[in-house]
Formats: structure tokens, C-alpha cells, sequence
């Protein structure tokens, strides 16, 4: 990865130099009426981008544009998290980081007519809710990204604005330990790398931040934490997509360089020096520490098997005629902050390629997180390769789970998750595949990938741009083929093809 400050700078100047993008407000409701986000979100983000952009690389007159353009949005929050509260003091992710955003500013542009407009928002959106709340919000007591960012994006900014330390301290410090009380020490984290790049990057923002004001160190110590992304990539940029995670996500190089710094782990193999408009929602704090820490990185991909128990995550890379491939393999329990019910799932990569796919994140729309999030496609059972017993899927609910074992050859996998019926599931690694036995009483298979099968006799063959897996045992005069139409976490069209068969023998991938 070549040094990213380079090449942000000169996406910064060229965005600066753009107009202030259109920003329909009435598209605030659009959400309420039909629950689909992405119509006011994409609006929104483009916002953010330019204001980020402007205050970086713009001049005082388009900086005070947008400055005002942002103060007066009604809500600095998104509209899927108004709900009851009043949504000019909606203390959410985005109001928090808007929150920050606009005090870093401050601090770094003297050349601004709107600075006491800006902080007396600040103050009223952000800072009073939440400093002046005598109950806390649910956010800071829950295990999950909301905690680290709220808390973290709410904390940088009181810091920049100069809020006394001690009420900084009361408020957000109890926060981030309860965020940090979600990790096992195997330092796993169950919504998967992006949202570990979300919520512990807030967490290391305003750490570092914490230590440069109070000499205080809330970093060490949270090395296995640090180390997640690199223990479960499956090649270079490709990690494990379980739970809302994305293929490709974004790792700002400012925050990987800065953990391994100061705490020594071991970065996680990237090749390709992400852009600013890589990152969908145009993160100031990703994009500015990135500018600040940033450098050259290194970080490799080797063979190599890991066991997260805590987080129930197994991938195990074997190199096989030059090629990596990837066995990735999920435990857990069906309650976890951005859950699916993947209970025993597994995906099949080669060279970052998922032949067997994990579905990763849909849509987000109301029904997404709502009553029916089981009934959409990418959270669902049916669209994982995740077996049905006796005609009954996996269920939800913290009483559904799986355990992992490292077998040494490979992983055994415990589930109860099916009501009265229980599965097993053993992946071994054998000369040139993968041997998959499955027990349990009355077993549909399920094998899941955005790659359509093709039944040969008793074998299914899955080939894509970097390999073959050909499964052997398919009962073909059972066995069907499916396909779904979803829509991808971007909104972009994402079609799934699932085989399914009675199973009637031993299984075994052959990787080609």
C-alpha cells in the first residue's frame, strides 16, 4: 500500500472545488412513509463528504456554505433513529459524529464567520442532551458499535470545545467499558470487521485523543482486540462476512498504522490504498486521522488457522497450487448485535473469491430491523448454508447457539438451534478439499453462493473467476436449484442461487 495522503489530498481538492450538493428535506419523511433509507441518506452522506472536503482543502466563503446548510438541517440524526425523541436533539451515531465533526472544524479553520452559530448547535443537538441527561441513553449500556461511536464522537467533541474533563470523564468513560466488556479476550467482535472498524476506531479516536489531553491511556491493553481484522482475513483486503459485514470493507490506514504503533499487532495484508470515496458515509474522523497518522503499510497473508471462541469464529487460509483458500466457519448464539441466522454457516474462498458464499449485509430499510428481519432475505436462514431439520429452520433468540472446535485437521461445530433437534457438523481438510459431515435427524441441506450451481450427476460445480468447487454427493434426483433477487447493503441489485437436497452420504468439496 503505497502512502494514502497523498492521493487524498488531491480527491479533497477536487471535491472542494465542486458545488454544495442538492438536499431535499422532505425526503426525511420518505422514510416513515415507504421505510427505505437510502433515498435520504445518500443525500445526506454526499453533504458530509463536501463539508469534509471543504474544510480541508476549500476556502473560508464555501465553508461557511455548507457550515450553515448543516446547521440548519432539522435533525443531525437519521430518520430510522428518531422514533420518539425529538429529532433536532436526537443524540444517534450520525449526530455524534456531526457533532465532532463541526468542533474539529473549529479547531481547525480561524477563517470562518459562522464558529458561534456552529458551537451553540453543537451544544443544543449534542452536548446538553447529552451531558445534561440524568438517565442514560440505551446506547451507552449496550454492547455494541452505538456505544463506541456515540460515546466516542460525543467525547472528541466535548474535548474540542473545551468541556471540563471531569464531566467528560463521568460520562463517557463508563460508556466505552461497557463497550469494551462486548469483547471475549479472544477480541473477537460478533458484527464482524466493519463494524469493529466503526466502533473500536471511535473507541481509538477518542483514546488517543483522551491520552493527549489527560495523559491517560485507555488503549493498552486491547491488543487481541486490535488484532481481530488480521485473524480473520482470507486474503488481502477479503475477510469473513458474517453477520451485516461487506466484502470489501473500508480499513482506514490512519487507524490500522496508529494500532500497530502503539500497540505493536499485527496488520492485517491490504492492497489496494483506499479513497475517500471508498467510505460510503464520508467519515471525518476515519479521513482525518488517515491524514495524520497515516503511511506506508505492510501487513501479509501467510497460512494460517484461527479459533475466536468467545466470538465463535473460525477461518483456517491453506495454499494450495499457488492459490490461498479460505475456510471461514460461524458459532455464536442468535442474538448478536447485527445477527443472522448463521449458526453453523461456512464460506469457501480462493484468492478473497467466495465460491460458497456468506450473504453479508442487505438493504437497510425499516423491516430490515424490525419484527420481519428474519423475513428478509440476507438475515434469514434459507439464504445461509445452514441445514433444515425435521422441515424446521434455525430459530432466534439467545438460547440458539453453536460452539467451535478445533479438531486440529479442521473445525466440529455443536448447534442447538432447531428447537427439539440438534446438529453436528464436522469440516475436515483433506488431500485437495473438504470433507463436511453433517448428523442430526432428517437433514435438507442448504449450500448458498452467488455463483449458480451446475448439477453433473452427483456432484454440484460452483466456478468462478479464480477457481472451481466441485461438491461430491449431491442427491441429484432430489436436489433442487433457487435463486433470489435482494437488494445488496448499497441498494444494488444482489442475486443468490441456493442448492438444496436431501442429504443421503458423505460430503466432500473438491477445490479446483
Amino acid at each position: 500500500m503505497t502512502d494514502p495522503r497523498i492521493a487524498l489530498m488531491g480527491e479533497l481538492r477536487e471535491l472542494a472545488a465542486g458545488p454544495l450538493p442538492d438536499f431535499d428535506p422532505a425526503l426525511a419523511d420518505d422514510f416513515a412513509a415507504t421505510g427505505r433509507r437510502l433515498p435520504y441518506e445518500t443525500q445526506y452522506f454526499a453533504r458530509r463528504r463536501h463539508l469534509a472536503a471543504v474544510a480541508i482543502a476549500g476556502d473560508a466563503r464555501a465553508l461557511d456554505e455548507v457550515l450553515t446548510a448543516v446547521c440548519d438541517e432539522r435533525s443531525w440524526a437519521l430518520p430510522a433513529h428518531w422514533g420518539e425523541d425529538d429529532p433536532l436533539r436526537c443524540v444517534d451515531l450520525f449526530a455524534c459524529e456531526t457533532a465532532q465533526t463541526l468542533a474539529e472544524i473549529l479547531a481547525l479553520r480561524h477563517d470562518i464567520t459562522e464558529g458561534d452559530n456552529v458551537r451553540a448547535e453543537i451544544e443544543g443537538r449534542v452536548i446538553a442532551p447529552l451531558f445534561d441527561s440524568e438517565s442514560p441513553f440505551w446506547w451507552e449500556e449496550r454492547i455494541s458499535n452505538w456505544t463506541a461511536v456515540c460515546a466516542g464522537a460525543a467525547g472528541t467533541a466535548a474535548l474540542a470545545l473545551g468541556v471540563d474533563h471531569d464531566r467528560i470523564r463521568a460520562r463517557i468513560i463508563p460508556a466505552l467499558q461497557s463497550y469494551l466488556f462486548s469483547f471475549g479476550p479472544d477480541g473477537g467482535c460478533v458484527e464482524g470487521v466493519d463494524y469493529w472498524v466503526y466502533g473500536f476506531g471511535y473507541f481509538t479516536y477518542f483514546a488517543e485523543a483522551w491520552r493527549d489531553a489527560t495523559g491517560e491511556d485507555l488503549l493498552a491493553g486491547n491488543e487481541a482486540i486490535a488484532s481481530f481484522p488480521a485473524a480473520v482475513q482470507l486474503a488481502p483486503g477479503s475477510f469473513a462476512t458474517f453477520g451485516d459485514s461487506g466484502p470489501d470493507p473500508v480499513l482506514p490506514p490512519g487507524l490500522l498504522a496508529r494500532l500497530a504503533d502503539r500497540l505493536g499487532v499485527a496488520l492485517p495484508a491490504i492492497e489496494r490504498t483506499p479513497s475517500f470515496a471508498d467510505d460510503h458515509t464520508a467519515r471525518w474522523a476515519h479521513l482525518t486521522r488517515t491524514l495524520e497518522w497515516g503511511r506506508e503499510l505492510g501487513g501479509r497473508i501467510a497460512p494460517g488457522r484461527t479459533l475466536l471462541p468467545d466470538v465463535g469464529w473460525f477461518v483456517e487460509r491453506r495454499r494450495i497450487d499457488g492459490r490461498m483458500w479460505a475456510l471461514a466457519v460461524k458459532g455464536g448464539y442468535n442474538e448478536e448485535p447485527h445477527n443472522h441466522l448463521d449458526l453453523g454457516s461456512f464460506i469457501i474462498a480462493v484468492d478473497g473469491e467466495q465460491l460458497l458464499c456468506d450473504p453479508g449485509a442487505g438493504e437497510y430499510t425499516a423491516a430490515y430491523f424490525g419484527p420481519e428481519r428474519y423475513e428478509q432475505t440476507h438475515p434469514s436462514a434459507a439464504w445461509h448454508s445452514v441445514p433444515v431439520l425435521e422441515g424446521a429452520e434455525q430459530q432466534p433468540g439467545e438460547d440458539s447457539r453453536a460452539e467451535l472446535t478445533d479438531t486440529g485437521d479442521g473445525v466440529a461445530v455443536a448447534i442447538d438451534a432447531y428447537g427439539d433437534g440438534a446438529l453436528g457438523r464436522a469440516f475436515t481438510w483433506t488431500d485437495g478439499g473438504i470433507a463436511l459431515d453433517d448428523s442430526g435427524p432428517e437433514i435438507t441441506e442448504s449450500f448458498v453462493s452467488r455463483l449458480r450451481p451446475e448439477i453433473d450427476g452427483d456432484r454440484a460445480v460452483w466456478t468462478g473467476e479464480r477457481g472451481t468447487v466441485v461438491l461430491h454427493g449431491v442427491d441429484a434426483a432430489a436436489a433442487t436449484v433457487e435463486h433470489v433477487d435482494a437488494a445488496a447493503h448499497d441498494g444494488a441489485p444482489d442475486r443468490l442461487w441456493a442448492l438444496r437436497f436431501p442429504l443421503g452420504g458423505a460430503l466432500r468439496f473438491e477445490l479446483l
